[in-house]
């Protein structure tokens, strides 16, 4: 086999591997909005009622997940609004609720399992005081209180996450760019 044929096949190996890292890759997901157990409208809670995420979203501000809410999170306040005038929460209440069972959510957001994200610093760095959360959750997964079906937005690849790490506002903050702050 020649030199070329050598060193010619892993530079075209490494050169794809630094693509699909760095560029748009085919998992992106873009767009991708899965349909949920149970439909939950973020623009009503989140917007129009200004529910702010980390009522549902309990982690979000101390772990590495945001959470998902459990069944009692959403009857904290349903039991309370009453289901004779919202008919559409029959399912919520006698699927789940009687049932001792919270909805399995489907992940929109969804990291490979070599990389390594906390939710906290993330939040911490972007929150400002008197700010609700979710100005916070703007940058990775856009402006969610205005989604109906939450739907992805940002590709959320090493790219996306570099090119924020790299930001003179980021770096200042303390955002690392060694790769063992991202993997595993």
């Amino acid at each position: 086999m020649s030199k070329l044929l050598k060193r010619g096949i892993p530079l075209i190996l490494l050169l794809g591997f630094v693509w699909m890292m760095m560029g748009n890759p085919p998992y992106s997901q873009l767009g991708y909005a899965p349909e949920q157990p149970f439909n939950y409208n973020h623009k009503l809670h989140a917007g129009d009622y200004k529910i702010d995420c980390q009522y549902c979203h309990t982690g979000v501000k101390t772990g590495k997940k945001a959470g998902v809410p459990s069944i009692s999170i959403c009857m904290n306040c349903h039991n309370s609004v009453g289901f004779e005038e919202m008919p559409k929460l029959d399912d919520l209440r006698d699927n789940y609720w009687d049932k001792s069972k919270s909805p399995e959510w489907i992940r929109v957001h969804n990291m490979p399992d070599h990389v390594r994200f906390s939710h906290m610093p993330h939040v911490k760095a972007f929150h400002k005081e008197g700010e609700p959360t979710k100005e916070a959750c703007k940058p990775c997964h856009g402006d969610i209180a205005s989604m109906e079906v939450v739907t992805r937005v940002k590709a959320l690849n090493m790219g996306f996450c570099v090119d924020c790490h790299k930001q003179e506002d980021m770096v200042k903050l303390g955002a690392k760019r060694n790769c063992s702050t991202c993997h595993y």
